[in-house]
């Protein structure tokens, strides 16, 4: 009994907090308690890497909590440029999923970050109806 109430808290905890992912507004209530049941929740410090550009990615981002910031060497021997910053509901790490390329740019913890992410199996799975809207 109270390994089931953990359980429905924790899903409607991330129910209501992908209710409120632009991305995910059209996906409906069952899509989203399945979505719930599949995520995991990781932590990062500030200036930790949570993607590294160039390396192979099978897992999608979304920010829970906290700050980050792209960062991308446009120019060989060029330090990173800083491209775009996300925030609480923004998420990273769908294109290295949906073209199967190494990732694009770094994204850096700008504070301490909390993320909710699916790995590769899940998001394609879960995530296959909102596929061409994510391209």
């Amino acid at each position: 009994m109270i390994v089931k109430e953990a359980a429905m808290k924790r899903r409607e905890k991330y129910e209501l907090f992908l209710s409120k992912v632009d991305i995910l507004s059209t996906i409906d209530a069952y899509e989203l308690t399945q979505i719930s049941d599949a995520l995991k929740t990781a932590t990062f410090h500030q200036g930790d890497y949570v993607i590294t550009q160039g390396e192979m990615g099978d897992v999608f981002y979304i920010i829970e909590e906290g700050e980050a910031e792209a960062t991308k060497t446009l120019e060989p021997g060029k330090p990173p440029q800083t491209v775009k910053y996300y925030r609480a509901g923004d998420y990273f790490g769908e294109l290295a999923l949906i073209k199967g390329e190494p990732r694009a740019a770094n994204i850096i913890a700008k504070t301490d970050l909390k993320v909710v992410t699916l790995d590769r199996a899940s998001f394609k799975r879960l995530l296959g109806p909102i596929e061409e809207i994510l391209k």
